[in-house]
């Protein structure tokens, strides 16, 4: 032990003492090593590295019975069961491989936005990113979440930057239980400043301190900046930052159950993203090659944005096959196309055309759009490329146009062979 205010005594070896030491130390990691290689090889791997961390010996039973221990061994539980899924469901060796990427990528996103959540210092987390994309994220959009606690007050500060819009919304709930929104801000109702500046109050009564004030209820869990770009070479993203009001009390020792609480937290939202593919239009796999109109209201406040009329379907094109979607864009300020994998992972948008907004079109001459889904660029405008997934969803999104009558996009399957005379002239 080292004593405040004092030096710790260092204790001098020779080289070669220590080279021995080191060297020892080495062949002990290269002997585990090679064990656990063996071990792996003949699928006892896991085992026999459990071995070897433990020595062999039994856990604490007292152990086992921490509210900590038994929310891992749930999430654990979780990972195992959506693991067997991806292995029930699948229907090639890629979206086999895509589900065990996917399951990874969620345990990521869930750990930054509620493993390592602190709602006394919050502070937004970015929760796709140019790799992580899953959960039906918009390709051409952002979302950074915070977590809040609705027992404490909060204050928001940001500029809107010039995006083609934002919005926030406050999600509410706990434990286990489905979350709701509880609150719903955009930039049609934020006050700005002439600058683009504003300031945000969060709490359940009215503060006296200045600024927009957003009643929140007792559970609220966390708010969420979605963010729609239209064109990233000329917009610039919000800015944004939140601070708890009021003096924060000092950081807790580390405790059994707010650990489990963090770890239940990363459960739920590990398992409403790993069955999102059955909760959004289940209905869509029975029927593919065809467009649903939904909004939020069916798709729930907290994953989906009021302000969008969505058009959801899934894909099937074979390798020899395109597919023609042809759709008539209503006058908004934004709107987009996206293909996503059977596991709602946008497909990489940044080095493929997997993806077009309003702004990436060519239009024809009687005001509709009509995009090419295949395997291999065909030479014509609107070229979506689903990257060697020949089946997955593709998700319209119209802002602004909640309530409004859009046709339904219509979608033709063709062979590659046969598309310039399905295209014919442009009209």
């Amino acid at each position: 032990m080292i004593r405040r205010g004092l030096a710790p005594r260092v204790v001098a070896t020779k080289p070669e003492e220590r080279m021995r030491r080191a060297l020892a130390i080495g062949i002990t990691a290269l002997l585990g090593l090679a064990v656990f290689a063996a071990g792996y090889a003949a699928g006892k791997g896991p085992r026999l590295m459990t071995m070897l961390l433990t020595g062999g010996g039994a856990a604490d039973p007292a152990w086992q019975r921490l509210e900590s221990v038994q929310a891992f061994d749930q999430l654990m539980g979780s990972v195992d069961a959506v693991r067997n899924m991806v292995l029930a469901e699948a229907e090639s060796e890629r979206e086999v491989a895509q589900g065990m990427r996917w399951i990874l990528r969620n345990i990521a996103m869930t750990a930054d936005i509620a493993g390592d959540a602190n709602p006394l210092r919050p502070h937004f987390v970015r929760m796709d990113s140019h790799a992580r994309k899953i959960g039906g994220d918009n390709s051409d959009g952002e979302y950074h979440l915070a977590a809040i606690d609705g027992r404490h007050r909060y204050r928001i500060t940001g500029n809107r930057g010039s995006v083609r819009y934002f919005s926030l919304n406050v999600n509410a709930g706990r434990g286990m239980t489905r979350r709701r929104m509880a609150a719903f801000l955009n930039d049609q109702t934020i006050d700005f400043d002439e600058n683009g500046g504003f300031t945000l109050l969060l709490s359940q009564q009215r503060p006296p301190d200045p600024g927009q004030w957003i009643q929140i209820p007792e559970d609220a869990a966390t708010i969420m900046l979605r963010q729609y770009i239209a064109n990233r070479d000329r917009e610039e993203l919000v800015s944004i930052e939140i601070s708890a009001l009021g003096e924060a009390p000092p950081l807790p020792a580390t405790a059994d159950a707010d650990i489990a609480d963090a770890l239940t937290a990363m459960n739920y939202a590990f398992n409403f993203l790993a069955n999102l593919h059955k909760i959004v239009l289940p209905e869509a796999w029975e029927r593919p090659n065809e467009f649903f109109t939904t909004d939020s209201d069916s798709l729930g406040g907290s994953i989906s944005t009021p302000d969008n009329l969505y058009m959801i379907g899934s894909f099937e094109v074979a390798k020899d096959e395109s597919l023609i979607v042809e759709v008539q864009p209503p006058k908004t300020r934004y709107w987009n196309i996206a293909l996503e994998t059977h596991w709602h992972e946008t497909v990489d948008y940044l080095h493929r055309p997997t993806s077009r907004t309003l702004d990436e079109v060519a239009v024809d001459a009687d005001g509709r759009v009509r995009f090419v889904i295949a395997q291999e660029d065909p030479g014509v405008p609107n070229w979506l490329d689903p990257m060697g997934n020949e089946r997955g969803y593709m998700t319209l999104r119209w802002l602004d146009a909640r309530g409004a009558v859009v046709p339904a996009p219509v979608v033709t399957r063709v062979k590659s062979t046969e598309l310039a005379q399905a295209l014919g002239s442009p009209r």
